[in-house]
């Protein structure tokens, strides 16, 4: 008899009380904006509502589909070539939507996306699927390399610095654990890195912004205001002042739910950027701390399962994916309480928007498959296809 597939609440319980968390704090922080606007108070909480039913679909499809049809090299090849070429229309006036300076959206049949949201998660199919025989000669190398490289400048240039790091964090986590030789691989993305992260800094240390590109004029202020963001407070140190005023009238047990003063137009993106601001203003310490013990937790039990897991390329996976969320809540939380420049990243499950929830829940929906698969002892060690 073919066993019951079982649900592993340590991944599905966080995911579901954040989803809640997060729908009550998008109401609470989109309200008062929607009221000076004369608009529906309610609209961005059944537009998030609706887009939490459709990704709970998905999750119930990806957990009562076979793996290996999910991790089929068909589905990481097309999904990757696919990001990629809405990376590239991005670029296209006709498609690209720009916000806030910035063009990172794409708009196609109606809806705005980032594409850079979906090359995360096909990057780690592709990523776990090529090392799934342990592929990690100099010569293989090359292609997944240069495909990493090729996506972090295409999110790079939006501009987005902060997508364009997380794409290299999720692939030198992957590169390292598949035991790729440090010289030709590890060596090359760190290098990588470091020059991503050291060009901006060293034109800061020099104090002149002139050198680095106009697109790139944004990034200087943001990392300048890490300095004292209050003494430019009404300028380029603004969001990140009226935080801290958030995190500040939060104390230990905050203000309560839906008494916020930050977001009443002191600080702009309250549902989506900042929505952690609002959360330890509203809820406290303790609310924020109770946040974030949930999405560490998550990330913790993909990581274990991770290390669990006998198939190369389902713990690749798990790994690429827990690595994703992990740094996805390190960015927001880190830029809002002043300890890295602003990102523009949403919170996982929390912020308002409905593409980055439906990716992500593509990817909780795969790890309850694995998890059901490891629970079970059904995952044999060789290649996933021929599962």
């Amino acid at each position: 008899m073919k066993k019951r597939k079982k649900i592993d609440w340590w991944i599905l319980g966080p995911y579901l009380t954040l989803s809640m968390i997060g729908l009550l704090e998008v109401y609470s922080a989109s309200s008062y904006r929607l009221l000076q606007a004369d608009e529906n108070t309610k609209s961005l909480l059944l537009r998030q509502l609706i887009f939490i039913f459709l990704s709970w679909s998905v999750i119930f499809l990806a957990r009562s589909v076979k793996l290996h049809y999910l991790l089929h090299p068909k589905i990481a090849g097309y999904g990757l070539a696919l990001s990629i070429f809405f990376l590239v229309l991005v670029r296209i006036g006709i498609f690209g939507v720009t916000v806030n300076g910035a063009q990172r959206w794409i708009s196609l049949f109606g809806i705005q996306f980032q594409p850079s949201e979906l090359a995360n998660l096909f990057l780690i199919f592709y990523l776990s699927w090529f090392f799934r025989d342990g592929n990690s000669s100099p010569k293989d190398l090359k292609k997944p390399f240069l495909i990493t490289v090729g996506i972090t400048f295409l999110i790079l240039f939006q501009p987005k610095i902060a997508g364009a790091l997380m794409i290299l964090s999720i692939a030198w986590v992957i590169f390292w654990a598949a035991a790729v030789p440090f010289k030709k691989g590890i060596y090359l993305i760190v290098t990588f890195s470091a020059l991503l992260i050291g060009a901006p800094g060293g034109v800061l240390y020099l104090g002149n912004k002139g050198w680095l590109p106009q697109m790139f004029n944004h990034a200087y202020e943001r990392i300048a205001t890490l300095r004292d963001s209050f003494i430019d407070s009404h300028g380029a140190g603004y969001q990140m002042t009226h935080s801290f005023y958030a995190l500040y009238n939060g104390g230990i047990f905050g203000r309560g739910l839906g008494n916020s003063i930050t977001k009443k137009g002191y600080l702009p993106e309250t549902e989506t950027d900042f929505i952690f601001s609002i959360i330890t203003e509203e809820l406290g310490l303790i609310g924020a701390l109770c946040v974030l013990f949930l999405l560490f937790s998550l990330c913790m039990r993909i990581f274990c399962l991770s290390s669990r897991c006998k198939n190369q390329q389902a713990g690749l996976f798990l790994l690429g994916f827990g690595t994703l969320l992990f740094v996805q809540t390190i960015m927001n939380v880190g830029s809002i309480a002043g300890l890295m420049p602003m990102t523009g990243v949403p919170l996982p499950f929390v912020s308002y928007g409905g593409t980055s929830y439906l990716i992500l829940s593509l990817g909780i929906g795969i790890t309850l498959n694995i998890s059901s698969k490891i629970q079970a002892e059904e995952l044999p060690l060789y290649r996933t296809e021929k599962q």
